[in-house]
């Protein structure tokens, strides 16, 4: 292997600007975890070449630090809290940051989004007002619809929170109906 002295002088630039290349990677997961999509994008913003962002990407995986998975991980704890998000948005937003569909599904199918969904549902009532009638019923299923929840979550939510006579449903059996 050449030290950077004695070698040619494209070498020592490609490893120069690796170099460069890696060292924002390491500022910006500095910052936050990022997905391997993401980092790709930003280093070439911000104008470094493919190689470089390649072999820049490389030294991260094998210091272990670019893991797609554990930033989904991650990414669905922090964001199903924070934005109480349901599984539809959940996925989009992870299938935006380059996460592939096979992780995302492996990691739904154990992310229960029950809570967030009764938690945001709480809060919208709120603003509604104290005796919900059949639109604002429908402004709620429309506001946890564009949150990302799927129609059986906001069905359970809403016998909890708007009990209808008899312990039945305010709501139909499915959304057609709404």
């Amino acid at each position: 292997m050449y030290s950077r002295r004695n070698a040619p002088r494209g070498q020592a630039a490609l490893e120069s600007s690796q170099s460069l290349a890696s060292a924002h990677a390491f500022k910006l997961l500095g910052l936050r975890s990022h997905s391997q999509m993401e980092l790709e994008t930003k280093l070439k913003k911000k104008g470094f070449e493919g190689a470089h962002i390649a072999g820049a990407i490389e030294r991260l995986k094998e210091l272990k630090l670019i893991d797609d998975r554990a930033f989904a991980e991650e990414f669905l704890r922090s964001r199903s809290r924070m934005k109480q998000a349901g599984r539809m948005k959940l996925r989009m937003e992870l299938r935006k940051r380059g996460i592939s569909d096979a992780i995302i599904d492996v990691l739904l199918k154990s992310h229960d989004t029950s809570a967030p969904c009764l938690e945001a549902a709480k809060k919208k009532m709120r603003a509604l007002g104290s005796s919900p009638g059949v639109r604002e019923k429908e402004k709620l299923v429309r506001f946890l619809q564009g949150r990302g929840f799927m129609w059986e979550e906001i069905r359970e939510t809403l016998q909890v929170l708007m009990p209808g006579s008899g312990g039945r449903s305010p709501l139909p059996d499915n959304e057609e109906e709404v």
